[in-house]
């Protein structure tokens, strides 16, 4: 998935990092969800939060 997806439609701010299980990431679907959006109502991976920070700082620099 494009990294300017992500960061265009979600925002990293609104993210936790959780402890509890969560199931797949929904956005690549294939490695355990990890951070969570209540507000958005999305779990994301390792991977994917990483491409949605990137993305969001790569504008900034």
């Amino acid at each position: 998935m494009p990294q300017e997806f992500l960061s265009g439609v979600l925002d990293h701010r609104e993210f936790l990092r959780v402890k509890v299980e969560l199931g797949r990431c929904d956005v690549c679907n294939t490695k355990k969800a990890v951070y969570r959006s209540h507000e958005a109502q999305t779990s994301l991976c390792e991977g994917c939060y990483a491409r949605l920070v990137r993305g969001e700082t790569r504008g900034r620099g």
